[in-house]
């Protein structure tokens, strides 16, 4: 007695766990389960894949102007009917030797036809298909050139700084053009209010209060002289060539060129 009560103590509000042999068999027939009804989602999943794979090239081969290979075209339904009239002819004729030598003529000529026109019919399509392949790959080539070069000359003629040069061509002060569409260039007043001050270069005396501008059309910059009392200059970067602006007539600018206006340099970067 005493033994017993020293082995195993009673301790309250603590039961012992047990584990039968039922417990462990529903235990395992639970995870087969699982894993039957997760092998059954898995095949459902590739299932839809496959379907989806063969609607996704069926829509394909429609949208190209084809038709999808089906068995029973009517080429095949043609010889299917001679193949069928043949063996009632020898049927009909007790299988003759007439009749056996008109259908090994008839099955040598479907053959043949099976073998070299429609062999070479097949590869007609195909070289067909491969050429017109070619003519859309150069013409998405072509596009897509088409679009590297728009994109390179948005790139060339998208401005994104004013700035403003010494005699000895360091920069004095930068303008950020941000998202304007139109930049004043010229004095600012208290009456007259410009985007480009050039009151602090050496010549702003020579500068008029509203000299010229700058306008966004089209994904392209243009400089206009305003009638301004000592004109505007351009000096192109692609070849260095200065050229004496016309009042009110718009010029084309890009990027690296720069404007005089009279003597005062402004480079656009």
């Amino acid at each position: 007695m005493l033994r017993r009560i020293f082995r195993f103590p009673r301790i309250p509000f603590l039961r012992r766990s047990r584990i039968g042999y039922g417990t462990v068999r529903k235990a395992g027939q639970l995870m087969t389960q699982q894993k039957t009804e997760k092998n059954s989602n898995t095949e459902q999943q590739k299932m839809n894949v496959e379907k989806g794979i063969k609607k996704f090239e069926k829509r394909q081969t429609e949208a190209r102007g084809g038709r999808p290979a089906k068995f029973f075209s009517l080429r095949n339904i043609i010889i299917l009917i001679i193949v069928v009239i043949t063996f009632i002819y020898m049927h009909m004729n007790a299988y003759s030797t007439k009749s056996l030598y008109a259908a090994i003529f008839i099955f040598t000529g479907i053959t043949l036809y099976m073998l070299l026109v429609e062999r070479f019919i097949e590869k007609t399509e195909i070289e067909t298909e491969i050429k017109d392949m070619k003519v859309e790959r150069e013409k998405e080539h072509n596009v897509f050139l088409d679009r590297v070069q728009e994109i390179e000359q948005v790139k060339k003629n998208r401005l994104e700084s004013i700035i403003l040069k010494d005699e000895d061509g360091y920069d004095r002060k930068v303008w950020r053009i941000g998202r304007a569409t139109s930049m004043l260039l010229g004095k600012k007043t208290p009456r007259n209010k410009v985007d480009v001050d050039l009151g602090e270069s050496v010549y702003a005396n020579l500068v008029s209060r509203a000299h010229g501008v700058l306008n966004l059309v089209n994904d392209s910059w243009y400089y206009e002289d305003l009638g301004s009392r000592n004109g505007s200059g351009l000096e192109r970067k692609r070849d260095g060539r200065k050229i004496k602006l016309k009042s009110n007539m718009p010029v084309k600018v890009e990027t690296g060129d720069i404007i005089y206006l009279a003597t005062t340099k402004v480079l656009l970067k």
